[in-house]
């Protein structure tokens, strides 16, 4: 059965993240898209609306739909795709979910993932977060819920540049990097973006992790760290399941995210994983791989935990994998 990919959407309050949902539900490339707002209050929507559905759920112009999740996520998705399959609701190819501007991601994420429906019928597609560029450094340094959104997410958009001070957006780059070296960042208007910016591939890794063999680490002290890794070999399914078993246990909920690409033997494409909070989600197989070097890639992402613990979870796949498969051992 093919799962219907879902993107979380985040950012602070006031960060544009509404503005730019409604380009893009306007959009033709937005088609086919449920939209569930997860929040508290006015969502800027209703001048979209054509025609409101029974319940929680609206139709939006241009096929999106939107539904107001009210208590639980996971029971709405659920309530969503029965809708569309008996006809009540149309047809949609993908899920986003915005988010409160006061969210955790990493709590909506795990209420996701513990939910055996999403891990059978839904796959995460990735974290987007946007970015207010006039006002995230003092937001950040006030707010733990700002830098959680940015150090899980696959992609940055940063808004309000073109109203900002150069020298300030210049800054709030860096700073982004500093937090989440692995996302991929880009400068938007919230009104003019494309689907291509919004939407994360199959799996967002910094260039650097297009080498093999290459492992990095944050500079980001405790309570949060970060440490990915990209190496050659194919890895056998009951290593796999090994090194998984083993480290979830060891960092428990202390692993906020794991994010990987990895050649699994017997295969024909990559396998993506997620791990949220020690939580795994259901993997999702790809039929081919979006990049033409096959190698693994995994990002880690830890709170309250040393990065070299992260970089020596990372190191022992690796090693264990160079085993089994008889390939040279070089670290760089």
């Amino acid at each position: 059965m093919n799962r219907i990919p879902l993107v979380l959407l985040t950012g602070f309050l006031g960060s544009g993240k509404t503005t730019m949902l409604n380009a893009l539900i306007a959009s033709e490339d937005f088609r086919d898209t449920a939209v569930v707002i997860n929040e508290v209050g006015d969502v800027g929507l209703d001048h979209l609306l054509v025609e409101q559905g029974a319940d929680t759920v609206m139709v939006l112009e241009g096929g999106c739909l939107c539904c107001r999740a009210k208590g639980r996520l996971a029971p709405t998705l659920e309530g969503l795709l029965r809708r569309s399959r008996d006809g009540s609701l149309p047809p949609f190819k993908r899920i986003v979910v915005e988010t409160s501007g006061l969210s955790d991601p990493a709590a909506v994420l795990e209420g996701l993932i513990s939910d055996a429906f999403f891990n059978h019928r839904i796959s995460l597609a990735g974290i987007v977060t946007v970015v207010d560029g006039r006002a995230f450094l003092p937001t950040v340094d006030k707010h733990i819920e700002a830098r959680m959104q940015v150090a899980l997410a696959d992609r940055l958009l940063i808004s309000k540049a073109d109203i900002a001070d150069t020298d300030d957006v210049t800054a709030v780059l860096q700073a982004l990097t500093s937090i989440n070296p692995h996302a991929r960042q880009s400068v938007i208007h919230p009104q003019t973006v494309t689907m291509d910016m919004f939407w994360p591939n199959s799996l967002d890794l910094p260039r650097s992790l297009m080498k093999p063999l290459r492992l990095m680490c944050s500079a980001e002290p405790a309570p949060l760290a970060t440490a990915s890794l990209a190496f050659d070999g194919a890895i056998a399914p009951d290593v796999l399941e090994a090194w998984l078993d083993h480290t979830i246990g060891l960092l428990g909920s202390m692993l906020l995210r794991m994010k990987a690409m990895l050649d699994i033997e017997g295969a024909p494409g990559p396998t993506v994983l997620h791990v949220v909070q020690g939580l795994l989600h259901q993997p999702t197989d790809l039929e081919e791989w979006p990049v033409l070097e096959q190698r693994n890639r995994i990002v880690l992402i830890g709170r309250d935990v040393e990065e070299q613990i992260l970089v020596d979870a990372l190191a022992r796949l690796q090693v264990t994998v160079r085993q089994t498969a008889r390939i040279p051992s070089v670290l760089h």
